[in-house]
């Protein structure tokens, strides 16, 4: 019974602390096309600081207004809601605005610029995947289930020699 616990609390352990590469790959696994942090508040209380975000990719003619749409803005994404679908010479640009901003986004989007749209949005959990990739995250995320394992594998080796030293 005791060995039955040690060995159960031994994978739950390992799998909360590979949790973060797991939910990091996880979008290629449902559909999406990637994932990113969110970083800004202008998307609060809908997607708040911290989440991960899914995006996959969609046909322009799909996006609807309320759609929430991934696009570059010079180096980085934006994550915004469409608040209007503009039909130009055979395409289509939007315009977009985050829910905490008082005031839509200034420019528009153009169809080139759209990288995708909101598939899934995990909570908070960014933070997590950000403390991973720092020297401390590191430790506790990838060395600690390795000391985890190889200790457990150690001390499965020194049990069988005893048993046949009898």
């Amino acid at each position: 019974m005791k060995k039955i616990v040690k060995e159960i609390i031994s994978t739950i352990i390992i799998i909360g602390l590979l949790a973060p590469v797991i939910i990091y790959i996880a979008p290629f696994l449902i559909g999406g096309s990637f994932s990113s942090i969110v970083m800004s508040g202008s998307m609060e209380p809908a997607i708040p600081i911290g989440s991960i975000v899914v995006i996959k990719k969609i046909n322009l003619e799909n996006i609807e207004v309320g759609d929430i749409i991934a696009f570059k803005t010079g180096e980085t994404t934006t994550l915004h809601r469409v608040i209007d679908k503009i039909p130009i010479d055979g395409s289509f640009y939007f315009k977009t605005k985050g829910d905490a901003n008082e005031d839509p986004d200034p420019w528009t989007v153009k169809p080139e610029d759209i990288k995708g749209a909101l598939l899934l949005t995990i909570p908070y959990y960014g933070y997590l995947i950000w403390f991973a990739g720092t020297p401390l995250g590191v430790m506790i995320f990838l060395i600690a289930p390795a000391i985890i394992i190889i200790a457990d594998e150690i001390r499965k080796i020194i049990l069988v020699r005893r048993k046949a030293d009898k």
